[in-house]
């Protein structure tokens, strides 16, 4: 468990009601490399960007924004969309107006020539599956509060406007915060109101900065803007056990239990190992999309949730895993598909803790046995998240052919 008794909540990576942190006896290590050391203040990084005014600025260059992060920084990259072979059978059974290639091809056809009319209705689309990750998210975890009051939050700090965190008793929206921690099984003072609010902005703000960094500046990913993120994430919230912006120095497991079974428990990798994996990680992504680079194909489905759920595998922060986890997989989305999939609905959080439960199993097989591109434990993972991104994909068709009256693609286009 995470912070002090009266107010904890289930640990973010395992997401759900049914997930608890326990500390196990004696795990295995794998590796002692250092942490990064670099801190940021929180004043550098609690300056939000209004992403409505630099995404438009991004966007008619061509969306998604494909800039190479090797060699030649900013200069443009080159991919045709190719799904995995275990993705390409899931495809088929979506019913799309296109396939997703020709959605993403449409769309970048589309953004570089249809001036302001497409980036507002594009922008329309992709706010609401921002505010709905954010509140999907927070939902998996107990935390934050409900829809309306999540979507009022969200949509000032993703237009760059500071949300203070402090509510009044006498504020007409209190009671609906305390309505909604009660009903989540949480204690409804003020305390925990501010909380509430501070996970949503915090959540928000996270969200915006790996935006603004890896998508708009074309940063790569990197160990320092992870630590960054969980910096924001974690501000002022004040968990036991929870250093923002550093790697866990405790030993954590993994338990999840589900009706009329029996209780599941898995030992997370060592604190001490924690440096090593993370450094390793960013090592494969970085060659993972330089090879993308050279041979020009790409499969953002495939690479978003290997990433998302070797994150998830390490655990690396004593609190915060899960959002994290799924802001990388939508921020890589966002970069290489042009879209989000939005995790967290009450009607999948069990579907979703299944998979990643599964994929656990595979990952302990797996790890330091199978060389890491040959690995298989996220690719069930990878059939939900192309499945989760129908509803992106349709929008994205929907803006990318509205001044056509729905027509696709022409031929010879990018």
């Amino acid at each position: 468990m995470v912070g002090h008794p009266h107010q904890s909540r289930k640990s973010l990576t395992e997401a759900f009601p049914d997930i608890n942190i326990a500390r196990p006896h004696s795990p295995a290590q794998k590796s002692t490399a250092s942490s990064p050391t670099k801190k940021t203040s929180s004043t550098a990084i609690s300056k939000m960007q209004d992403l409505s005014t630099t995404i438009g600025k991004t966007f008619a260059s061509g969306w998604p924004s494909w800039r190479s992060i090797r060699g030649c920084h900013n200069a443009p990259a080159h991919f045709t969309i190719r799904l995995a072979e275990h993705l390409r059978e899931e495809a088929a059974g979506m019913v799309l107006p296109e396939d997703p290639a020709t959605i993403i091809a449409q769309a970048r056809q589309e953004s570089q020539r249809g001036g302001v009319a497409s980036f507002e209705k594009a922008w329309e689309e992709m706010e609401k599956s921002l505010i709905t990750l954010v509140y999907g998210s927070n939902l998996i975890e107990t935390a934050g509060t409900n829809f309306r009051l999540t979507l009022k939050i969200c949509r000032d700090i993703f237009r760059g406007k500071e949300v203070d965190p402090n509510i009044s008793e006498r504020d007409p929206e209190y009671q609906e915060y305390v309505d909604n921690l009660i009903k989540t099984q949480r204690k409804g003072d003020i305390p925990n109101v501010i909380r509430s609010r501070r996970e949503v902005i915090n959540h928000a703000k996270a969200l915006n900065f790996l935006i603004d960094r890896i998508v708009l500046d074309n940063m790569a990913l990197s160990e320092e803007l992870l630590l960054q993120a969980h910096r924001i994430l974690q501000d002022n919230i004040n968990d036991d056990d929870v250093a923002p912006g550093q790697y866990r120095e405790h030993e954590v497991a993994v338990s999840y239990t589900k009706p009329g079974q029996k209780r599941q428990r898995s030992i997370c990798i060592r604190a001490k190992a924690v440096p090593g994996y993370m450094k390793d990680m960013i090592e494969h992504l970085d060659n993972d999309i330089a090879a993308a680079e050279k041979s020009e194909d790409l499969d953002p489905y495939t690479l978003a949730a290997r990433y998302h759920h070797q994150f998830v595998m390490i655990h690396p922060f004593g609190d915060g895993n899960g959002r994290m986890s799924r802001m990388i997989l939508n921020v890589l989305l966002l970069k290489y598909a042009g879209h989000l999939s939005v995790i967290g609905s009450d009607c999948d959080k069990d579907e979703y803790l299944d998979i990643v439960c599964r994929g656990q199993k595979i990952f302990s097989r797996e790890d330091m046995e199978v060389d890491f591109e040959k690995q298989t434990s996220h690719l069930e993972f990878a059939r939900h998240v192309l499945r989760k991104s129908k509803a992106g994909l349709e929008d994205m068709w929907s803006w990318a052919t509205q001044r056509k009256g729905g027509k696709g693609i022409s031929q010879g286009s990018d």
